[in-house]
């Protein structure tokens, strides 16, 4: 694969607009187009730089913005077709956001977990463990089957996080109740 090959497969995988990119390297769309689809002549410095770009984008997007409905349908069937990389990066998002948390967690480097989410590695038992130690649910990782104990895993993290906002809005209350008096 040739590493103008690489970046449209990159670009099109993380769904990445070439506006974004162009607007990052501070050049027009078409030209980058032109760039990634046609130059016979690729720049290793230009491919460097995209690659900075999608890294970052990948590593800093916020992946979980908005509260999600609690469901029996932690995972969809489509979802349960995909390769372990992805389904870490499912992981990621919905626990953690953003992949690169999920790498703090597991006190690995985002370039160590981005080998496992592309699939260039395979997690060893180690990494396996960690992810388990996470909330992970390793069959699920594995195989694409969910397991009951998942489902339970995700119930009580989401009354954790209802019961976490309640203490905070009770918390609130108290001190502006304490400052009234």
């Amino acid at each position: 694969m040739t590493k103008q090959e690489e970046l449209k497969y990159l670009i099109h995988t993380l769904g990445i607009k070439h506006s974004m990119i162009a607007e990052k390297l501070d050049m027009k769309v078409q030209t980058l187009s032109y760039l990634i689809n046609e130059s016979p002549q690729f720049d290793d410095d230009l491919y460097k730089q995209i690659k900075k770009i999608i890294e970052d984008y990948q590593f800093e997007l916020n992946l979980f913005d908005v509260e999600t409905p609690d469901n029996l349908d932690l995972f969809t069937g489509e979802t349960l077709q995909i390769g372990i990389g992805e389904r870490m990066r499912l992981f990621a998002r919905k626990k953690y956001g953003t992949l690169k948390k999920l790498a703090e967690a597991m006190q690995i480097s985002p370039q160590q977990l981005q080998q496992y989410i592309s699939s260039k590695r395979e997690p060893g038992t180690r990494i396996l463990a960690k992810l388990l130690r996470l909330g992970c649910d390793v069959n699920w990782l594995l195989g694409g089957k969910e397991s009951l104990e998942s489902y339970k895993i995700y119930k009580l993290e989401s009354e954790l996080r209802r019961l976490q906002s309640t203490i905070t809005q009770i918390h609130s209350i108290m001190q502006k109740t304490e400052t009234g008096h």
